[in-house]
């Protein structure tokens, strides 16, 4: 008797141990948790890259990340100015976030820089040319990138959107577009659209700024050389202010297209480009997969672009040439 007493003594003591043991190691799991520190970095707020950012944190929160409950996810912008960039990235590695994911190629070269020793697990997402973009990715390989960058390319489909614009006006003969001379980004579609107007037969006229407060004026002078539309590829800077560009075009009553299908009004025929929210889920899925113990020297940096048109019947309206938008009338 006197020793089954003794004998349950001791396993409501084991049983009692065994409950805290499980219990300090779910706190301490939580405790782990809630100091992982996620940092989201875009250039701007502008539509594209909010759409990314969401599709970013969207994507966290399905794989059970979430902000406030198990990690620390802080969201940064540096609205287009660079040296805000700059001081935004020294203050991510400083602070030695678990990682960082950043939203257009100017915001990934800002974080590279800042990030050189590797302190910050650094993705990347809304990027035309990851591999000329500077930071040391030479190829899709894993082997071909640093050890803590890794990401997506989000190459704008630049060739199809002057075939679609080549087959609206068959007697498209000039188009003329305003880029940012230092966006490696914008040089890579620019690069692209004179080889492709060269197979159909158009001339592209190009005048680069260095500021959005260049961007009316250019581009009314090139208005004034007799081009039949206007193009814009992936161009952060002369995107913010596309509506110089747009107030060109209604003066003239030319068209202008795009490569980016969220922003498409008034004179904007049409823009041909990716959905932006998949492309930061994917980026996010993959952050995700890092942060449950993926390496990022596995990963290979491949270029995705769901394919996105969107096109503007409202833009005949103000056009002295018209053009023909009915194989597209559905989109």
């Amino acid at each position: 008797m006197k020793i089954n007493k003794i004998f349950r003594g001791i396993l409501a003591v084991v049983i009692a141990a065994l409950f805290l043991l499980l219990f300090d190691l779910e706190n301490r799991k939580t405790n782990t948790n809630k100091n992982l520190s996620i940092a989201i970095f875009k250039m701007a707020s502008r539509q594209v890259l909010d759409e990314a950012e969401k599709g970013v944190f969207d994507a966290l929160s399905s794989k059970g990340i979430i902000d406030g409950k198990n990690c620390t996810i802080e969201r940064f912008s540096a609205e287009g100015d660079m040296p805000t960039a700059n001081t935004i990235a020294q203050n991510i590695v400083s602070s030695k976030f678990d990682i960082v994911i950043t939203i257009s190629t100017p915001a990934m070269q800002t974080m590279a820089n800042a990030n050189k020793s590797g302190i910050v697990k650094h993705i990347f997402c809304t990027v035309t040319d990851p591999y000329n973009s500077g930071v040391g990715i030479t190829g899709i390989r894993p082997d071909q990138h640093p050890k803590h960058i890794a990401g997506i390319g989000t190459f704008q489909p630049v060739e199809e959107a002057f075939e679609i614009a080549k087959k609206m006006n068959p007697n498209l003969k000039k188009v003329g577009t305003v880029w940012c001379t230092s966006e490696v980004c914008s040089e890579a579609c620019v690069k692209l659209a004179r080889k492709k107007c060269k197979e159909l037969g158009i001339e592209l006229i190009e005048m680069g700024v260095d500021n959005s407060s260049q961007i009316l004026e250019t581009a009314m002078s090139l208005t004034m050389r007799g081009i039949d539309a206007l193009w814009l590829g992936g161009d952060n800077v002369v995107e913010l202010g596309i509506d110089q560009l747009v107030t060109a075009a209604n003066k003239a009553q030319i068209p202008l297209f795009t490569n980016n299908p969220m922003i498409v009004y008034d004179n904007i025929i049409f823009g041909l480009g990716a959905e932006y929210y998949q492309v930061g889920e994917c980026a996010g899925n993959m952050a995700a997969d890092i942060i449950n113990g993926k390496e990022i020297d596995e990963i290979s940096i491949d270029n995705i672009v769901p394919k996105n048109l969107k096109i503007n019947p409202e833009a005949l309206k103000n056009m002295k040439v018209k053009w023909d938008i009915s194989d597209y009338s559905e989109n």
